[in-house]
């Protein structure tokens, strides 16, 4: 399970995408939630996050935009705690609907997220 830090407990989803741009960056490699898979994070601008997986997408680079993050943050910013499985109604309507993991993998690794023992 998982809920947001301290730090970003009362930000809104911009003050959380400029955590991540600080955070992160260009040409570096966060390793998923269950530390298996890494992603390579290509570049975080205002608009979009852009990270590939060679096994995802054939290597191809995913793309995360800001505006279906916002959705998503809002969403789950209402959970006390939350995980990929109980997080899925958040993603619902979003183009990251199938980019769950990679999404959580950013907000931990940046340090947006922790993980909470239940």
């Amino acid at each position: 399970m998982y809920c947001f830090t301290s730090k970003c407990k009362n930000k809104d989803a911009l003050a959380i995408w400029k955590v991540i741009q600080n955070g992160l960056s260009k040409d570096v490699t966060i390793k998923s939630i269950k530390e298996r898979l890494p992603y390579a994070v290509n570049y975080i601008n205002a608009d979009e996050i852009s990270f590939s997986a060679t096994t995802r997408n054939a290597g191809e680079p995913e793309i995360i935009q800001f505006e279906d993050f916002q959705h998503v943050i809002a969403d789950l910013k209402k959970l006390d705690a939350f995980n990929t499985s109980i997080a899925k109604e958040c993603f619902t309507g979003t183009k990251i609907y199938k980019k769950r993991s990679p999404f959580f993998a950013l907000l931990l690794s940046s340090g947006v997220i922790e993980t909470i023992n239940n």
